[in-house]
């Protein structure tokens, strides 16, 4: 077993380990445990690198049971959040499959009642809106998601 990384990443190297790890998965490589756990951990820590993640995950794979699967690959090894529960529902609900949606939702809001992204895919989920619309506003907000890590890329993530 490698070395893992157990201090918290910068942002740079959090969306570092996260695109190269979709970069494997995309390839069918191995995912490498010590960027699973930088990824994990800047995701489970920063809210930045969370919503990095949110956008990034579904633009570098288009399928998003590709996505739940991606998420469930890194979360045996990372860390169990209400972040990574998060994303995946997320991802879930896009796929149309609302009981996962669901489930997952449930596990991060038990995890943490307060957790924001949660509260917001509540929201979503009982506002009824459709999968297709909640991905165009996670594809454009992206772009402006990355522009604000630039200036933290040498923060330590939970720091910003």
């Amino acid at each position: 077993m490698k070395d893992i990384k157990t201090a918290l990443p910068t942002h740079q190297e959090a969306k570092s380990a996260l695109d190269s790890l979709l970069d494997s998965f995309s390839d069918s490589a191995p995912l490498d445990e010590a960027l699973i756990q930088t990824a994990t951990l800047g995701i489970a820590k920063g809210v930045q690198i969370r919503d990095y993640a949110l956008g990034g995950i579904g633009l570098a794979l288009s399928d998003p049971n590709d996505s739940v699967r991606f998420l469930d690959s890194i979360q045996v090894l990372g860390t169990n959040s209400p972040a990574l529960e998060a994303l995946k529902s997320a991802y879930a609900y896009e796929a149309e499959d609302k009981a996962l949606a669901l489930s997952c939702l449930d596990k991060a809001l038990a995890l943490d009642p307060a957790h924001s992204l949660s509260a917001l895919l509540k929201r979503v989920y009982e506002a009824g809106w459709q999968p297709t619309s909640f991905v165009s506003m996670r594809n454009e907000l992206h772009a402006k998601v990355e522009a604000g890590l630039a200036p933290l890329e040498a923060v330590i993530v939970g720091q910003e």
